[in-house]
């Protein structure tokens, strides 16, 4: 008989917050980490760690809380390493788009990929028929309006422009991974 870890959907986003955290404090690894435009091609990791990288303690400590947050609301969506998948994939997007779209490699942090965690829970709530992914779905997207309408210029309380690219290229990421991500490998072969 098996026993159940009682919060084993946290196991990912604590990993993921030490790192972060480890990343944090060495800031002389972040020249390693960070996207950079001589280095995409050369170090396709970069594509992954400029997520982990963040501007500052505060930048840090927000986009942890969220993850940790959507980890607990969206446990049953994100079970197992679901979470670290969908977090992969947002992050591809999440570089993708804002390099293909506008050249842009500045930018670091979890919140393009914190919102395609939130787009493939709703997308997954709302075909399994809960009324509640339409409200994910439209709080996202209005998010992203809003970080759109507002970037001209503007600098968040952090001093930083919003990344709002990153953002679109997170949620659009999390929408690609419904598909992919809800069958198993066997599931491609066989077709």
């Amino acid at each position: 008989m098996q026993q159940s870890i009682p919060f084993r959907f946290l196991i990912a986003p604590v990993a993921i917050a030490l790192i972060c955290l480890l990343i944090q404090f060495q800031p002389h690894w972040h020249t390693y980490l960070m996207l950079s435009e001589n280095g995409l091609l050369a170090q396709p990791w970069r594509i992954f760690t400029t997520h982990l990288v963040h501007l500052n303690l505060q930048h840090l400590l927000l986009n942890l809380a969220a993850l940790l947050l959507l980890a607990v609301i969206f446990r049953q969506q994100l079970q197992g390493r679901l979470l670290v998948n969908v977090m992969v994939i947002s992050a591809l997007f999440a570089t993708i788009v804002p390099v293909a779209v506008s050249q842009e490699y500045l930018f670091v942090g979890l919140s393009g990929v914190l919102h395609g965690i939130a787009v493939y829970a709703g997308v997954v709530m709302t075909k399994q028929g809960n009324k509640l992914g339409f409200a994910v779905l439209a709080a996202v997207v209005v998010k992203l309006v809003v970080d759109m309408t507002m970037n001209s210029g503007y600098q968040d309380w952090l001093g930083a422009e919003v990344a709002y690219l990153t953002h679109l290229g997170g949620a659009i990421g999390g929408a690609l991974a419904v598909p992919g991500l809800r069958r198993k490998p066997i599931d491609f072969i066989k077709k």
